[in-house]
């Protein structure tokens, strides 16, 4: 989930920035944007239209999609290296940088743009963004939503232009809030990220972030939760060793299972990958396990040169004798330095931000950006930020030699794939995994 608040200059303010005040630039109370990625078990898209896809959008679409598989790459890279587990969401963080640069101009826009490989065109912007979130939906066999809302300071003018924009194409509802009562408009906005995600992002804005100066709250919530094609037996669950290096390790409950999945060895990667499908037959999670049990580092520098596409949608059905580690995690990602490095630097300084095409005026900049996300994999499924998907099981007959094993028993990479539209949900890094009978004090 991304909370985007943007905050208006009083004349003292104006008059400050003419004579070139530079130390604003270091306060969070003095010009606010905030994106508060909130990553997590949710996205639907009930309301959505679906004319924008009938209506010859699929080649925007297909731009949208193709500029994800580069920002998904960049991201991850970025934000792998802090140490630990690592947990991100680069569709949620597109979204709301997507909404932002819709109101954004000058060096602010350009940086976005090529940050996210957005489309030339802002109407293949709009229109592929609107086909995205009309694309990914809730069905029989999973729950996945999206839902985008704006908080607005009371009395404080948004361009028509913009409004209708986020209406449209990013289904963004509206509410005014008196953004000066900061502990009661942060209370407002908590509420509803608890409501759209199940209840399972709790404070996303932390106390102190909105203030008088605030104006404008974008926010957005991804909610998935979707079951295995195939499910683990819980029957089957044991406690075994995970190392977290070649130093230590860890009893975790560990879910078994042989079955048909997709599965490579990779030499390029020096890692095994496997995929398994959510019984909604369009999203997988893809596990990609190093055969060394320190090489998650060395992994994570051959992901960023790779294709991810053609490594995790190529993968060969083969029978495959797996043990997962069941794990709950819950990251708080401060994505401010990281967007930055990424080169969206504009956005962060009070001379320079220009989101006039929100406000009419170049008065707000970006402070804060962060991203919060919650999963949960078990015996069932996935609850988390993702989507459903499986394979069609290989139907011949192997025999014992021909069973692989693929025994997750070290740190590994796994994403959250869309396969339909070659979109990754979720990425992240489990280091320590968290699950029944582990807990964060033990390791």
């Amino acid at each position: 989930m991304w909370t985007f608040v943007l905050v208006k200059d009083d004349q003292d303010d104006i008059r400050m920035k003419s004579h070139g005040l530079r130390a604003c630039q270091d306060r969070e109370d003095c010009c606010l944007v905030v994106f508060v990625c909130l990553l997590i078990v949710s996205i639907s898209s009930a309301t959505m239209c679906d004319n924008y896809v009938e209506e010859g959008a699929a080649e925007a679409l297909q731009k949208v999609a193709e500029g994800n598989v580069h920002f998904t790459t960049s991201l991850y890279k970025a934000v792998s290296s802090k140490d630990g587990n690592v947990l991100i969401s680069p569709v949620s963080v597109e979204l709301v940088l997507a909404l932002a640069y819709m109101g954004a101009a000058g060096s602010t826009a350009e940086q976005i743009a090529s940050a996210l490989h957005l489309p030339l065109d802002r109407e293949d912007v709009k229109t592929g963004f609107a086909a995205l979130l009309g694309s990914l939906k809730s069905s029989e066999d999973m729950t996945l939503e999206i839902a985008n809302k704006v908080f607005s300071q009371i009395n404080y003018s948004i361009l028509p232009e913009y409004r209708a924009v986020a209406e449209k194409f990013f289904l963004s509802g509206a509410q005014e809030l008196d953004f000066a009562d900061g502990e009661g408009s942060r209370k407002v906005i908590n509420s509803w990220v608890e409501s759209k995600t199940n209840n399972k992002i709790k404070d996303l804005i932390p106390s102190g972030v909105l203030n008088d100066l605030t104006r404008l709250v974008l926010v957005n919530a991804v909610y998935f939760k979707g079951l295995w094609h195939s499910p683990f037996s819980a029957a089957n669950t044991v406690p075994n060793e995970f190392h977290l290096s070649s130093r230590e390790s860890k009893m975790v409950p560990m879910m078994c299972k042989t079955d048909d999945f997709g599965y490579l060895t990779s030499q390029e990667l020096d890692a095994d990958i496997l995929e398994m499908p959510y019984k909604d037959q369009k999203v997988s999670m893809f596990i990609i396990l190093p055969h060394d049990v320190d090489g998650i580092s060395k992994l994570e520098e051959k992901l960023a040169s790779e294709n991810l596409t053609k490594v995790l949608l190529r993968l060969p059905k083969r029978k495959v004798r797996v043990s997962v580690p069941k794990f709950k995690l819950e990251e708080t990602t401060d994505l401010k330095n990281i967007l930055k490095e990424l080169g969206m630097t504009s956005m962060f300084l009070p001379l320079e931000a220009d989101f006039s095409g929100i406000s009419g005026h170049t008065d707000l900049y970006v402070s804060k950006v962060m991203q919060k996300a919650f999963i949960d994999v078990n015996e069932e499924g996935s609850e988390a930020a993702a989507a459903t998907a499986g394979v069609k099981r290989n139907k011949r007959s192997l025999t014992s030699r021909e069973i692989h094993e693929f025994i997750t028993n070290h740190p590994f990479v796994f994403f959250v794939h869309e396969r339909q539209k070659n979109l990754t949900l979720f990425v992240g890094r489990v280091v320590k995994p968290v699950g029944i009978g582990v807990h964060h004090d033990e390791l």
